[in-house]
């Protein structure tokens, strides 16, 4: 008789913070994290000017405002302008005007979101990037599981730029579900590498151009294919300095295993990219409700923003139980 195969034990860990920890996820679902004064007061000058042909009469705060508030409490187009209605309402604000499903959703399409891009401005940032499926048509898993599937199902590819000191989301991009790893996070790092002391990810980011990308100033904790060979270079053409480094990681992998390679070099710090992919679908699920593909890729960037805030306001602080 076969048996199961033991599982590997698990680190057990607890909250130092709770207490903290459990007032920052109360805090999540205050309206006043969206809804705030300077937004109000926007919103008062939008009444006061009234519709003027060719000008719109909601400004990119007013649109943002309302999408977070969808997408904070898990409503739809006309749910979150019933939701804001009726807070004016209570709020005694029943003048304001509120968009309407329409311009919510044409509106969304350009909407410019910026998620606190630190690439730019930070310092020693250690960064990973991965990426995982959302889904945008098809059937739930649980009938899939069963009987099978029977009509057809589309994903798309989101890709995230995570600070693993922080968990921060960095940069985000969605794309289809054929793109490359690598390509994508050449698009997102491209030029934007000068503060970025460690990149860490899975052997999917071993493309020679996306380590070119990276340049010999990072190190680069990417285990390479298991068919890698050392590169040479030649006296008309010099070895670059970003694949003397990969040499090197392939010289230490093919003497001391990778295992051994990865526990020196932190790669198990790979894992908080896969932390963020988990705190994404955990609070959003992994569908997405946009159907046409640039209102999903400004969905995604506003739960990125929305994550980013959470982290703001609190994070647990664990530790290690013997």
């Amino acid at each position: 008789m076969s048996t199961l195969p033991t599982p590997p034990h698990k680190d057990s860990y607890k909250i130092k913070n709770w207490k903290e920890y459990n007032r920052s996820l109360c805090r999540r679902g205050r309206i006043t994290l969206w809804l705030h004064d300077s937004v109000l007061d926007e919103w008062e000058q939008a009444a006061q000017k009234g519709k003027r042909v060719g000008e719109q009469t909601y400004c990119d705060s007013i649109i943002q405002c309302c999408l977070l508030l969808k997408i904070n409490y898990g409503l739809k187009l006309r749910q979150s302008t019933g939701f804001v209605e009726s807070l004016f309402m209570l709020m005694g604000k029943s003048h304001l005007p509120v968009p309407d499903y329409t311009t919510l959703c044409r509106r969304q399409k350009s909407l410019p979101v910026d998620i606190g891009d630190r690439l730019a401005g930070g310092e020693n940032l250690s960064v990973g990037i991965d990426s995982t499926g959302l889904k945008v048509y098809g059937e739930g898993e649980w009938k899939v599981r069963k009987h099978g599937y029977s009509k057809r199902r589309t994903w798309q590819k989101l890709h995230l730029c995570v600070d693993l000191d922080t968990q921060e989301i960095l940069r985000a991009e969605l794309t289809g579900n054929d793109e490359d790893d690598a390509s994508v996070g050449t698009k997102m790092l491209k030029g934007k590498t000068s503060h970025i002391k460690r990149f860490i990810a899975d052997g999917a980011y071993d493309k020679f151009g996306f380590r070119e990308i990276l340049g010999s100033d990072v190190l680069q904790i990417i285990p390479p294919l298991k068919n890698a060979v050392i590169q040479k270079g030649s006296k008309k053409k010099l070895l670059p300095d970003y694949l003397i480094q990969r040499n090197g990681t392939v010289e230490a992998i093919n003497k001391h295993g990778s295992k051994r390679w990865k526990k020196e070099n932190g790669y198990h710090r790979r894992s908080l990219n896969e932390v963020a992919m988990f705190r994404y679908k955990t609070i959003f699920g992994g569908e997405l409700d946009a159907r046409a593909f640039e209102n999903q890729r400004t969905e995604v960037k506003l739960k990125c923003w929305v994550l980013n805030r959470f982290i703001g306001i609190g994070m647990p602080e664990a530790y290690k139980v013997s």
